[in-house]
Order: C-alpha cells, then sequence, then structure tokens
C-alpha cells in the first residue's frame, strides 16, 4: 500500500470489540504493515470474495432480487 497519500485520506472512526483490535494489532505486526493497511487489505480481500461468490453486484441498476430467478411450474 502507498505510504505517500496518507495525509489526503479521508479519516474514520469504529469501535471494535478487544478481540477485534487484538487480531488487527496481531496481523499489522506479522504483516509488517500499519493497523490500517491491514484493514484496507482485509476490506480489499472480503469484497473481492464476496464478488467472486455473487453476493456483491456492481453496475448501475442492478438489484440483489434480481439474482433470484422463479421458473414458472408445468400445467
Amino acid at each position: 500500500m502507498p505510504r505517500k497519500n496518507s495525509p489526503t485520506k479521508p479519516v474514520r472512526s469504529f469501535r471494535l470489540s478487544y478481540e477485534c483490535v487484538r487480531q488487527l494489532k496481531d496481523l499489522a505486526g506479522n504483516m509488517g504493515r500499519s493497523e490500517g493497511d491491514v484493514v484496507e487489505v482485509s476490506i480489499d480481500r472480503m469484497y473481492r470474495e464476496e464478488l467472486r461468490f455473487g453476493n456483491l453486484m456492481i453496475g448501475e441498476g442492478q438489484k440483489p432480487e434480481d439474482n433470484y430467478k422463479v421458473e414458472k411450474a408445468e400445467e
């Protein structure tokens, strides 16, 4: 992750559980990255996973309910 854009990135604040904070610190230490970078990587991976399995849609005019198709029963 590029560090040169850090001052221009928007700031967000979240309340995380103690377990989540412990995991975040552990991952940051093991990866040698900042906690912010770990959050970015984690969200990016989760986003790609959701796209891969069809749980997330990108594009205009698409609705999640359009994924569900009901076949007409033969009479």
